[in-house]
């Protein structure tokens, strides 16, 4: 376990790389077929989480790292034409998607190939379920019309369809850094200026695409 201001170092870095992804990459992938953008983001903010978890040894700093990319997306809430509620939600996917790594990360990095696959498949679909019971509660408060909850096959296709296609591209990274192990160097040691550097680039892409 690395000292805590180098931990800090790493979950500021990881957590603006996922800022700039959901900034840049996932504003493109809006514009794509649900298939292809539902099952593209999660599996890398997964990767980018694992990386944390690689490089610090610390499950919590997985939660951190989403802390951090939640926290830019909350850059949204000033954009002006924006429903809050677009904003709110991402966060929240964010957060689900982390408290679902920190509980699966050991059965997908320690455990026999065949339960590495269940957990990578359990993944997609816990935290999809949580976040279709997210929407259900603000559908309940709110009475915002959410597309998800129009009909059984919505919902289906949210948290099983959706969630077996991230499993599977997610299978597919993590199997691809398995195979690379031995000749990339996953571990690195970002410094705190490219950290905050990277975490300002974050913030004004949020802003400003």
């Amino acid at each position: 376990m690395k000292t805590n201001k180098s931990v800090w170092v790493y979950i500021l870095f990881f957590g603006a790389v996922w800022g700039i992804l959901e900034a840049t990459l996932g504003y493109v992938l809006q514009f794509l077929p649900p298939l292809v953008s539902g099952s593209v983001m999660f599996p890398i903010a997964a990767m980018l989480m694992i990386l944390t978890y690689q490089n610090t040894k610390s499950k919590s700093a997985m939660i951190y790292v989403a802390a951090i990319a939640a926290t830019i997306k909350a850059v949204n809430f000033f954009l002006p034409g924006l429903p809050p509620i677009k904003t709110y939600n991402p966060m929240i996917a964010i957060m689900l998607q982390s408290i679902v790594m920190v509980v699966f990360i050991p059965i997908i990095e320690k455990k026999p190939i065949l339960v590495k696959a269940l957990g990578i498949a359990i993944v997609g679909l816990s935290w999809r379920t949580l976040f279709l019971a997210n929407i259900s509660i603000n559908y309940a408060l709110t009475g915002f019309n959410f597309p998800q909850l129009a009909s059984t096959a919505s919902m289906l296709n949210l948290v099983v369809y959706l969630g077996l296609m991230e499993a599977f591209v997610l299978g597919a990274f993590y199997s691809l850094q398995f195979v690379l192990k031995n000749k990339v160097k996953f571990t690195f040691r970002p410094n705190l200026i490219l950290s905050v550097s990277t975490f300002v680039v974050a913030v004004l892409l949020t802003f400003f695409l």
